[in-house]
């Protein structure tokens, strides 16, 4: 979809960092989170998004991958990683299970921002 929650740039946003992005989409549907006229939507849904982290026991970018993994049909994620810390959390957002009202819940907010599949 529009949204690939464990590529670098989200993970980027959703750890609260954002950065200005020069590389083109490779997709001509993909969204470009950085985008003057989007990003204010992806840092609102970033912010609603902390209170489910919160609950669940996860940072934002374990949040991003568990979500990843629980979509229908995926089996693995790949996360970057810049240091050993990161492969550690990326590795226990395996641990996180989110139920079907998490991921209804994370579906409506990507929905409602105008950033979902």
């Amino acid at each position: 979809g529009p949204l690939a929650a464990a590529s670098a740039a989200d993970t980027a946003v959703a750890d609260g960092r954002s950065r200005a992005s020069d590389d083109e989409p490779d997709d001509p549907d993909e969204i470009d989170l950085f985008a003057p006229d989007v990003l204010p939507r992806v840092l609102a849904l970033v912010d609603r998004l902390r209170p489910i982290a919160a609950r669940v026991g996860a940072s934002l970018p374990q949040l991003a991958l568990a979500w990843n993994v629980h979509q229908p049909g995926v089996t693995s994620a790949i996360a970057g990683s810049r240091n050993p810390g990161h492969v550690r959390t990326n590795a226990e957002a395996g641990d996180i299970t989110l139920d079907a009202a998490n991921v209804a819940e994370i579906d409506a907010m990507l929905d409602d921002a105008g950033l979902g599949a």
